[in-house]
């Protein structure tokens, strides 16, 4: 269920309205908790959202700040770096998908 969520919240951040409906009922703390505690594919949509509401406004990324969103980022953004170099070195394997690239992007915004 969670992950529907995550889903719906990703789609409203693409719209100006959708951003400012999030951010105004306390939705940078629910993304953050889905960070620390949701499923990868939870956390994925997380992030993408975070950086849909985080990307153009600093006010946004103060209350990401505010919130305690940098260190669970930081810590999916190491766990996942792991994880990639860790599946590099199994022979034929597929690289990762860009999912680490844009968990960087937000942590150092």
């Amino acid at each position: 269920m969670a992950e529907k969520a995550m889903v719906v919240m990703s789609s409203l951040a693409a719209v100006e309205e959708g951003k400012e409906a999030i951010v105004e009922e306390g939705g940078i703390a629910a993304l953050v908790e889905v960070i620390e505690d949701g499923s990868l594919k939870g956390k994925e949509f997380a992030v993408m959202t975070l950086l849909q509401l985080c990307g153009e406004s600093v006010r946004n990324r103060g209350l990401l700040v505010r919130e305690g969103g940098i260190p669970p980022l930081a810590a999916l953004a190491r766990y996942l770096a792991k994880a990639k170099h860790k599946l590099a070195e199994v022979p034929g394997n597929v690289d990762m998908v860009i999912f680490p690239n844009y968990v960087s992007e937000l942590v150092f915004f």
